[in-house]
């Protein structure tokens, strides 16, 4: 009715075992005796004192140099970790390093190669470089290829820029009839009456004073 898990935690036994109630002695690991389970639990060992051959035992050794089955971090004091802050001082001087700022006008001017010990690019290095014509368009097309021009083609010199005069055609905001609608500005209460208007110099420049008096009188 019962198992031989529950009859040895009860510490009864069947005639006939062959389960060994030895907790000083050192059997093979096939061998159950008692307290099998928490050797399996220390397992594995760095240094397993049994496994040494006679003669170059050595308890001086730890039987674990780690804490569980993490094996990638540094176990540090607190306290080793707060004097080792000195050898950061260097990371916070003043460095004369001589770069400029970067912004869009000389990003592919800027040498800004670091030596890191690792490779420029490919496996192991710190930022992907691309190939030269990485972001270049190609914008041929197969008429410009296949329809080439059979002339030297010389575009046509460029015209002077004109300048725009638009403005003075436009209506300002008269100082004089439209003083007391809603489009007035700003929060004084006085009337402007200077007579001076936004496009008052490029009117000059487009319509030309002439003289009210008739020129044959």
């Amino acid at each position: 009715m019962y198992g031989d898990d529950f009859l040895i935690s009860r510490g009864m036994e069947r005639k006939g075992s062959l389960y060994l109630r030895s907790s000083h002695m050192h059997y093979d690991k096939p061998t159950k005796v008692s307290g099998w389970h928490q050797s399996r639990e220390a397992e594995p060992k760095d240094y397993d004192v049994n496994e040494a051959p006679l003669g170059k035992k050595n308890l001086s050794r730890s039987t674990y140099r780690r804490f569980g089955n993490v094996t990638s971090e540094e176990w540090n004091t607190t306290t080793e970790h707060q004097l080792s802050q000195v050898h950061l001082k260097g990371d916070y001087e003043v460095q004369d390093v001589g770069k400029q700022m970067i912004n869009e006008d000389n990003l592919e001017t800027l040498n800004l190669k670091r030596h890191t010990g690792l490779p420029d690019s490919g496996f192991g290095a710190v930022l992907p470089h691309h190939n030269k014509d990485h972001n270049k368009m190609h914008l041929i097309t197969t008429y410009g290829i296949d329809y080439m021009a059979p002339f030297h083609y010389t575009p046509h010199p460029k015209l002077p820029e004109v300048p725009n005069y638009s403005f003075a055609f436009k209506k300002c905001h008269s100082q004089f009839t439209d003083a007391s609608d809603y489009r007035r500005h700003g929060r004084n209460t006085w009337q402007d009456e200077s007579g001076i208007y936004a496009n008052g110099e490029v009117r000059q420049k487009v319509f030309k004073p002439t003289c009210p008096i008739t020129p044959h009188l």
